[in-house]
Order: structure tokens, then sequence, then C-alpha cells
């Protein structure tokens, strides 16, 4: 079986039921695996939803949640109920720290698809969206000779957006699209297969599971605050709130 990953459809979805498919361990400690959940797994560079899980009455911590294999682990302490396959529980996501990764990986995700807009030599690979010390790699030779000028222009277009109130959406389409709507797209899309992505106001798309806000408008500011090279790639910092 696979989760269903109920959050995907609706980022402020904070309250579902699931069925409860079996309970086991591994290093971290004991996990619950469900037929479906609106618990975000950490991953894509964004942190687990914390939270709890109702069961027969009593309230189950949720410290953390990780993908294995197309199954979400929701890691607790369940010794204090017995859970059975197939028995409905309620999953509440704690909305601070939902919301909180939403705006870093949405302010993530504005930035960037900035900085492959300013300079189409320049690819992000790697995204830390965690609130603290948030950052974008890229590969790629920068076009740009003054990095302070680069950064100024960066912020400029960020403060633009976020002016403007601009959208953000996710939506399933075709790699084949995704290449027709954007010529620098990862090498190693599967074809023929719907992909998740996620567009800002005219921005082009990027592929993503995460979690994002409905609009902009929901950022007070975003900030690039340095870049650097780092073994060979490009990173670039960014702050928000």
């Amino acid at each position: 079986m696979s989760t269903v990953l109920a959050y995907l459809e609706d980022t402020y979805k904070l309250i579902d039921k699931a069925h409860v498919e079996y309970i086991a361990n591994d290093e971290r400690g004991y996990y619950c695996v469900l037929d479906s959940t609106v618990f975000y797994p950490q991953g894509g560079g964004q942190p687990s939803d914390v939270g709890t899980i109702e069961a027969k009455g009593v309230h189950l911590t949720i410290a953390f949640v990780s993908f294995v294999d197309g199954v979400a682990r929701h890691y607790g302490d369940f010794s204090s109920v017995s859970l059975e396959k197939g028995e409905e529980v309620t999953l509440y996501v704690d909305e601070a720290p939902r919301m909180q990764n939403a705006k870093a990986h949405t302010a993530g995700h504005l930035m960037y698809t900035i900085v492959e807009s300013l300079d189409k030599n320049l690819i992000a690979v790697k995204g830390y969206h965690f609130p603290d010390g948030s950052y974008v790699e890229f590969q790629g030779s920068p076009s740009f000779e003054n990095t302070e000028t680069f950064i100024a222009e960066i912020n400029t277009k960020i403060s633009e957006a976020l002016n403007e109130a601009t959208s953000v959406e996710a939506s399933l389409i075709m790699p084949e699209e995704l290449a027709a709507r954007w010529s620098n797209i990862p090498n190693n899309l599967p074809l023929g297969k719907p992909l998740r992505v996620v567009t800002i106001g005219n921005l082009h798309p990027t592929p993503c599971g995460g979690t994002h806000l409905k609009s902009l408008q929901e950022l007070k500011s975003v900030v690039v605050t340095k870049a650097k090279r780092q073994k060979g790639n490009l990173k670039i910092s960014y702050k928000f709130e």
C-alpha cells in the first residue's frame, strides 16, 4: 500500500480522518502508518508537520513524520492505546509550524524562480526551506559579474511580486507541458506521468511536492541576504516573514 497524501490538495486543511494500516518501529522509534495523511513528511528541504492523532479518545503526540517507500511514518508513543488495522482516527496538524513552513517554502520558490529567470545559466538543485537559515543552491556558472548588484536585482523583483499580491497555484501537468513552458527543467523527470508543479504569478512553473501559501499577500517580506560559491554551487540565502 501507499499513503494518500491529502496535504497536497490543501495546505490549509489541518484536520482529517484516516484509517490505521499498522504500527511498526525502526531506528527512530515506533510509528503509525495510515491509509491517508494531512501530515507533511520531512523532505524536499521542508520540515515535517507535527501534531496529534486522536484514537479512542486519546490524543497521541506526533513529533516527526517521514516518507519511506511511498508510506508516511507518523512517529510517536503508541503504547497508551491499542490500534487495529482499519480503525478510524482523527489527525490534527499544528497550525503555527505548518504555516511557517509553507511561508518558508513559498518564499524559497519565489526567490529561486526569479533567480532562474534572471540568469538562465543557473538551475536550482537543492533547497533548505527551514525557518532558520533558509537557502537554495544552484548549479551552473553565473553570467553576472557583480554579486551585490545581482542580489539587489533579485530583491527588486521579489518586492515587485509581493506588492502585486501574486497568486500561488499548485497543479498537475505532464512533464512534456512543463518542458514546453520552461526549458531549464531537471532531466530526470519521469515522462508520461502527471507532475505536480507550483506556479507563482507569471513566473515559470517548478516541480514541487511541498506545502505552499495561496498568495504572496501572506508574506510580509522576502529578502536575499547573501550569495556565495560552495562546493561548486552557488548558495543563495534568504530571510522571510
